[in-house]
């Protein structure tokens, strides 16, 4: 496809606006603007699961969420009917998305994933099923902050585009490749181009210029996120690699115990073990980090000025794929402990228990001085 665009488009029912990536003669591509998102703390996406949606779908209007078939695309409840592919180009079409999408971790499945975050690539007829009035090939929500639009709905209008499963599936790509924060490049043989291309295209490693036919900072609406975009690095550090390790860690607080009641200053000691390797270790305090170490033995000695009352610890192991554990444990802080109150409190209540245990105690420390002293 070669393709012309970057006007400003606006539908009047659109609660969001779009930028249009049209093309003189063939079919407009738009994004649409929504607020930015903050990124995943641990700079993966939770939506690593593509649904591939032929089958139609009812949507109803709101921010993104595709596990409740909400949208901010529609305005008003809509029934989407979807491509009535045969089963031969609907095979070819998933094998090119898995092929397409194979070197990262994601799953690309046709079966509803239902509550599992997900994105959900609908595979439409026409843009009017969605109230828009204009030939449109693709639609894609597209974050201020180029960040991943968790739980995003996308759209490829299967009659307004070319009746092959590759080129379909390409311009599917691309439209879920906006919604994990990648814009259009001048690459020619990356699905994010709208520049010909004789061949199949496929994400590129390689630092390209954004922009439809003319170079641009990439971002939307006047909006800059970056200067160039490597799409596959781009892609591994929001989906990881293919071949990423999904076990997570194990971990385990060994002190202090469950419910104890501890002093002040008192030292919370864990351990921690992963299939490949533990990448860090971090100790919180009631939600609160208070350090993060990478190398065994994992210890640390608490503030001595902590308050005293209830409070609950924390422990979590983190490797370099992404996957964490948790332990946490509630524990008491007590005031500075007194052993003659001690003594004495406890044979208040246990009549020659722990008083006369205390006292003989006493009595053979005295003994043992004067023998050695003897000495």
């Amino acid at each position: 496809m070669a393709l012309l665009g970057g006007a400003a488009h606006a539908e009047p029912s659109s609660a969001y606006p779009w930028v249009s990536d049209g093309a003189a003669g063939g079919p407009e591509f738009l994004r649409q603007v929504v607020p930015a998102a903050p990124a995943a703390a641990t700079g993966l996406a939770k939506s690593r699961t593509i649904y591939l949606n032929h089958v139609g779908a009812t949507l109803v209007p709101g921010y993104n969420d595709s596990r409740a078939n909400t949208s901010s695309i529609v305005t008003r409840p809509t029934q989407v009917p979807g491509w009535n592919a045969s089963p031969a180009d609907w095979a070819a079409t998933v094998a090119c998305m898995k092929d397409i999408w194979s070197r990262f971790d994601v799953t690309i499945t046709d079966v509803d994933p239902g509550s599992v975050p997900h994105i959900e690539a609908m595979f439409a007829r026409a843009p009017s099923d969605v109230g828009i009035t204009t030939n449109v090939g693709g639609i894609s929500p597209f974050s201020l902050s180029c960040s991943v639009i968790e739980g995003s709905i996308v759209f490829a209008f299967t009659d307004s585009l070319p009746k092959t499963p590759r080129a379909i599936c390409e311009v599917m790509s691309q439209e879920i490749a906006h919604s994990y924060g990648l814009d259009h490049e001048l690459l020619a043989s990356d699905p994010m181009t709208y520049l010909a291309y004789g061949g199949n295209r496929a994400f590129q490693d390689h630092d390209a210029q954004c922009g439809e036919t003319t170079a641009r900072p990439c971002g939307i609406a006047g909006s800059t996120c970056r200067a160039t975009q490597n799409s596959v690095q781009l892609l591994l550090s929001r989906l990881g690699a293919a071949d990423r390790d999904h076990q997570a860690p194990t971990v385990g607080i060994t002190a202090p115990g469950a419910s104890a009641t501890v002093a002040a200053g008192f030292e919370i000691t864990a351990t921690a073990s992963d299939n490949i390797s533990v990448k860090s270790v971090a100790f919180y305090i009631d939600g609160d980090l208070v350090a993060t170490q990478t190398q065994p033995p994992y210890a640390l000695a608490t503030d001595p000025a902590l308050v005293e009352g209830a409070h609950t610890i924390t422990v979590e192991a983190s490797d370099s794929d992404g996957n964490s554990t948790t332990e946490q444990r509630d524990i008491v802080v007590a005031g500075p402990l007194d052993p003659l109150a001690l003594g004495c409190s406890a044979g208040k209540h246990a009549p020659g228990g722990v008083f006369v245990l205390t006292l003989a105690a006493f009595v053979l420390a005295r003994r043992r001085r004067r023998a050695a002293s003897a000495l």
